[in-house]
């Protein structure tokens, strides 16, 4: 099989391999990660066991990989620069996940512990769903864009790309979010968002990000 490997090393990467971990054997065995891929001064160490080294020094046949980054700017850039590299990305669904009909799901994209992705809804590529988040029937979510954990894409709801949203937001049904928006933890959005704004609060509402 093809290796793989988790861009990044941080705390979310480490999650991750926690959750793998827990899957059963046949996720474990499709999961096996053979090196983390890190930009930072992790570069040779060795971390719960498993190499950490750059693009440059992977040794071996182009592999699958994820990004196990939140950022969505930072999603993107490394997903073009590992695409040129020929580079294959890999779509991870946990076990415990709730999957329903026909969920259209991009490549690279992360589905955490606990999560509910609805009927007949569409994932772009590189998006990740953290942990007891739930993305209802027919909604859109843009590539790039991070969901962080007990957030609720409701139904109809179209995120544009890059999107982020913090732990336990939410968004009505039926409203969008422009492309690079972010929507701050615990904020309730009623109404559609203008792309490249923050909200923040119940009912979200626009915010001076500085």
């Amino acid at each position: 099989m093809t290796p793989f490997v988790i861009f990044g090393a941080g705390g979310f990467a480490r999650e991750l391999l926690g959750w793998i971990a827990g899957c059963g054997p046949e996720t474990r065995a499709r999961f096996q990660v053979a090196a983390w891929i890190s930009e930072g001064d992790d570069v040779g160490s060795v971390l719960h066991g498993i190499p950490v080294v750059t693009p440059d020094t992977w040794e071996g046949p182009a592999p699958r990989f994820v990004i196990a980054v939140a950022d969505p700017a930072t999603k993107k850039r490394v997903a073009i620069a590992m695409a040129a590299r020929g580079w294959q990305a890999e779509t991870f669904i946990h076990d415990t996940a709730a999957v329903g009909l026909a969920p259209r799901i991009g490549a690279g994209t992360i589905i955490c512990p606990q999560c509910r992705i609805s009927t007949d809804c569409e994932i772009g590529e590189h998006v990740l769903v953290n942990s007891s988040s739930g993305i209802g029937h027919d909604a859109v979510v843009g590539s790039y864009s991070s969901l962080l954990g007990a957030v609720s894409v409701n139904g109809n709801v179209k995120l544009g790309e890059g999107v982020l949203m913090g732990a336990g937001s939410m968004v009505y049904p039926g409203k969008k979010v422009g492309d690079w928006a972010k929507i701050g933890l615990g904020s309730v959005v009623l109404r559609s968002v203008a792309a490249n704004a923050t909200m923040f609060g119940n009912p979200a509402r626009r915010i001076d990000p500085s």
